[in-house]
């Protein structure tokens, strides 16, 4: 990403010798998806791993399950079997899982309000979402604010 930026913004060459002096051969295009494990979810499954990537990247602007399964090549049945296999839940409810960690994490580290935190998500409402936090965490979001200033 970084070499990208400086071949946009400078030239060519500069992105050349930033290649050098980070001794990586190529640039990889800004498609290539950094390989890492997001939700402690365990696989060596690169079509995996990429999914949980992408839905990482989009939990403000979700992007559908058929779209994530094309994007790493598989059909959406094949995504659904893949998640079932090795994460034991539906691409949906990982994708959901990221959306409220999301939500935890700007609850606890911002002062934005609810209905920013649940558009940000991207739950259409605050009811909406202040529903489904408060079934997955077993507290509404105000509460976990509120302790948190406690």
């Amino acid at each position: 990403m970084a070499a990208h930026i400086v071949r946009l913004h400078i030239s060519k060459e500069a992105e050349r010798n930033a290649l050098e002096v980070l001794q990586i051969d190529k640039a990889r295009s800004q498609l290539h998806v950094q390989p890492r494990k997001p939700l402690a979810i365990e696989s060596n499954d690169p079509r995996l791993n990429a999914a949980l990537i992408i839905m990482e990247q989009h939990t403000e602007k979700a992007i559908s399950i058929p779209e994530l399964a094309s994007s790493v090549g598989l059909s959406r049945r094949q995504l659904e079997r893949l998640f079932m296999e090795k994460a034991k839940m539906s691409p949906a409810l990982v994708y959901r899982k990221f959306r409220l960690e999301r939500a935890k994490h700007l609850l606890t580290q911002t002062d934005a309000s609810l209905i920013e935190i649940a558009l940000d998500v991207g739950f259409e409402s605050a009811g909406h979402f202040s529903r489904i936090f408060a079934k997955a965490y077993g507290q509404t979001p105000s509460r976990l604010r509120a302790q948190k200033s406690m």
